[in-house]
């Protein structure tokens, strides 16, 4: 039980897609609750028609409840609001998530694998700020997850998965996703992780238009950012995580942005 119950604060949420994609459930009927803080900055955009005036940030608290029910679904639901240079605080999106678990390395399977696809609102106001990364107000995305883990006595000690995704909205272009999980664990109570995200919109345009900016949708942009955490255990309060991601390449995107994010976990059971 404490393996399937540490697997939900293991993953880090994305600062643009925070909804869970590990491929590992935990036990039924057992809710996460995650509330999250995150700041991020830069200074200017690739292939932008004008320089910025100022550096662009952005405040981001993410609020997001998860359930496996029955052992090989898991749900999710979450709400973000966001505050931008250009744009003060607001609802910036919800989601709606759903994965199935296919294969699972915990039971004896070589791997674990899921599937699952999610639906994003996105506010039409938000979507005016270069934070925002969703292409139109309603979105859809199919993803897969495939990941590994090595234990030793009772402990596993690392873990890793690969993520696949790709979706569309109600206008705009498509757009890919591939992620990259590293995590070593500790006698269960300190964990390290390093991870790379990359995200690929497949529009036609190069140019940004700054200062009448409009959103994604059309922009073939591209990005990769690199990143760690480390995450505390509680014995029975959750767990605590700090995250650092820097952006190392982008394209027609905000250049060398900074990340930084601090995630709380409670895992409840209301029955």
């Amino acid at each position: 039980m404490m393996r399937r119950l540490l697997v939900f604060a293991l993953c880090l949420p994305n600062l643009c897609f925070a909804l869970q994609k590990r491929p590992w459930f935990g036990d039924i009927l057992e809710f996460n609750f995650r509330p999250q803080y995150s700041y991020s900055y830069f200074k200017k955009v690739d292939h932008s028609t004008n320089s910025l005036k100022e550096t662009f940030f952005q405040h981001l608290l993410n609020f997001n409840l998860e359930v496996t029910v029955p052992e090989t679904w898991n749900w999710q639901m979450e709400i973000d609001f966001a505050d931008t240079t250009p744009i003060s605080w607001g609802y910036r999106s919800f989601a709606l998530q759903i994965r199935k678990l296919w294969l699972d390395d915990i039971c004896g399977d070589p791997v674990s694998l899921t599937t699952g696809i999610t639906y994003r609102d996105s506010s039409s106001r938000l979507r005016r700020a270069l934070t925002t990364p969703f292409h139109a107000r309603a979105n859809f995305e199919l993803h897969t997850a495939v990941g590994k883990e090595w234990s030793q006595g009772c402990y596993w000690t690392f873990r890793t998965y690969g993520l696949f995704a790709v979706g569309q909205g109600t206008k705009g272009s498509p757009w890919l996703r591939g992620d990259l999980f590293l995590w070593r664990n500790f006698c269960d109570t300190h964990q390290l992780r390093l991870f790379a995200k990359s995200y690929w919109g497949l529009g036609d345009k190069t140019a940004v238009p700054l200062p009448d900016f409009s959103g994604w949708a059309n922009i073939g942009h591209q990005s990769i950012d690199l990143g760690g955490s480390y995450r505390y255990q509680f014995e029975c309060w959750g767990s605590l995580r700090f995250d650092y991601l820097h952006r190392v390449y982008a394209r027609s995107y905000p250049e060398h942005e900074n990340i930084f994010m601090l995630t709380y976990n409670l895992p409840f059971c209301p029955f």
